[in-house]
């Protein structure tokens, strides 16, 4: 009789202890995570960007003239980099002069890869956190990965250390291959490809340091 009350009692216990769990694992997937970098307004963006953009067109000068050189940049100049690399390329097209031409007939396609509308970066020590927000099924799923980056063959590479999907921690080695296989892709890999005169790019004191060749 004894043992057939501690049978009932533990699988209760068990039951109890794997919805807490699951309860636990649905909470982190429902959480917004804290943001890595503070926002912006317009006139800060405007002006990182152009900061950013200078301390680029200087160290390809450099590498023209063949001299050493190296740029330093914080995270406000990479995020108003990426924010307003991100408006210009969802700017609409300028309208076109003469003949509409017809518009093609719509093929059947595979289900589009959800969108990344939203991409924060951050610096600390000799690692990188980005964050990127996507929409999937009507809900804002956000993808926080840390890692540390470096240069193989002319191309931009990622380390990955730690991984969150929202709020909920991710083994990094269950999503490291997964990722890798995704910048390996030749869409995404060009997108990698660094300019001639960039011999090495790495994170150094909570700082993006970019070295011409």
């Amino acid at each position: 009789m004894t043992k057939a009350k501690t049978g009932i009692s533990a699988w209760k216990i068990s039951r109890w202890c794997f919805l807490a769990v699951l309860l636990v694992v649905l909470a982190l997937l429902l959480k917004k995570p804290a943001s890595v970098a503070p926002p912006m307004t317009a006139t800060e963006v405007k002006e990182k960007a152009g900061e950013f953009q200078a301390q680029l067109s200087e160290l390809e000068t450099s590498h023209d003239r063949g001299e050493p050189a190296e740029a330093r940049f914080n995270a406000d100049q990479v995020n108003a980099a990426f924010q307003q690399s991100a408006a210009e390329q969802a700017a609409p097209p300028a309208p076109t002069t003469g003949a509409a031409t017809p518009a093609p007939v719509a093929a059947q396609t595979p289900e589009p890869v959800p969108e990344v509308r939203t991409v924060q970066i951050a610096f600390a020590g000799d690692h990188l956190t980005g964050q990127f927000a996507s929409n999937v099924y009507g809900k804002d799923v956000y993808l926080t990965v840390t890692g540390k980056i470096g240069v193989k063959d002319g191309y931009a590479t990622f380390e990955f250390t730690e991984a969150k999907i929202d709020s909920l921690p991710v083994p990094v080695s269950l999503l490291n291959p997964r990722l890798q296989e995704k910048l390996q892709e030749p869409e995404n890999r060009e997108k990698l490809k660094l300019p001639n005169y960039v011999a090495d790019l790495r994170v150094e004191n909570g700082q993006l340091v970019i070295v011409e060749k």
